[in-house]
């Protein structure tokens, strides 16, 4: 575990979230050259962990997602002292919290505005820890739909146009339902985000994508 380099926690708000960054991260590992990406399980904590290697330069990446009902802030926190922070205790840790910031007023949010707050507060006094907020103003398929050719693609139709709307997630409802097919959440999106060009995402969005590329590789 020495070899590690430093650590990378993704907390996530749902599965949705979940699979546009670790296919976000594939692109990072795949446009800088000499690193490979693997899955692999922590016989620690008996949960899967990514390593990202280029010869003796290792990053070790874990992944928590909210999801369902039984999590709150406290289990989250608790996650990561426990599964990173006091497991990995020789490297410092970059802790990206990946949600979108209207989504606590959705009655299925396990967050609400403060519960984030109270979350950065509770680790924030670890000192090998640095938080990195990846917040967006509205659903992650807003951030999807700002590569609409892509999807447009993947629907294998030659035009279309970003139905009207006040979310992201009933937008792109309705653009599949419009050319016959059904948007699926979660691990089943997984095709369609990695179909996506990430460059046309990463340049038309505000959230700092960057950050995540810097703390693995630079």
């Amino acid at each position: 575990m020495s070899n590690f380099r430093r650590g990378i926690a993704f907390i996530f708000e749902g599965q949705t979230e979940e699979e546009f960054y670790l296919s976000m991260l594939r692109y990072f590992v795949s446009k800088n050259h000499g690193f490979v990406l693997r899955k692999e399980i922590d016989t620690d904590t008996n949960e899967y962990r990514y390593i990202i290697t280029r010869d003796s330069n290792s990053v070790i990446v874990k992944t928590y997602t909210v999801g369902t009902i039984l999590s709150s802030v406290r289990t989250s926190a608790n996650w990561y002292k426990n599964n990173c922070y006091k497991q990995y205790k020789q490297i410092n840790w970059t802790v990206f919290l990946c949600y979108d910031t209207e989504s606590y007023t959705y009655a299925i949010s396990q967050f609400n505005s403060d519960d984030w707050k109270d979350f950065r507060k509770t680790i924030a006094g670890n000192r090998r820890t640095t938080i990195v907020d990846m917040a967006s103003i509205a659903d992650i398929e807003d951030t999807m739909l700002l590569d609409l050719d892509g999807v447009c693609k993947y629907l294998e139709t030659p035009n279309c146009a970003i139905p009207n709307g006040s979310k992201g997630k009933v937008k792109m409802k309705k653009l599949f339902r419009d050319n016959g097919q059904t948007y699926h959440e979660g691990e089943r999106a997984r095709y369609l985000i990695d179909s996506l060009d990430k460059e046309t995402v990463i340049r038309k969005s505000s959230i700092p994508f960057h950050k995540i590329e810097t703390a693995c590789f630079k």
